[in-house]
């Protein structure tokens, strides 16, 4: 887990971003994810002063996390790539 850059309205220890969940190819829909992602957000709940979590999601992983709830948020990240 890494702090996330805040969005409007958020402080820096309310916000987190989870980053580099993966699983083995050959482990897959196996159903490990989902108590691991339990875990963290039981933790998060419990443990912490974190109102948001935020994640990017591949399409291979978009259902799981939204049925924890998450949900594309209001203010939407955009990005520049400068070929530098």
């Amino acid at each position: 887990m890494r702090c996330a850059r805040a969005q409007p309205g958020q402080s820096q220890r309310t916000a987190r971003h989870i980053s580099n969940v993966s699983t083995d190819p050959r482990r897959r829909r196996r159903g490990y994810a989902r108590p691991c992602l339990d875990a963290l957000l039981t933790w998060f709940g419990e443990e912490t002063p974190v109102t948001v979590v935020n994640l990017n999601a591949t399409g291979d992983g978009a259902a799981l996390y939204e049925s924890f709830g998450f949900a594309a948020p209001r203010h939407p990240a955009l990005q520049l790539r400068t070929g530098a």
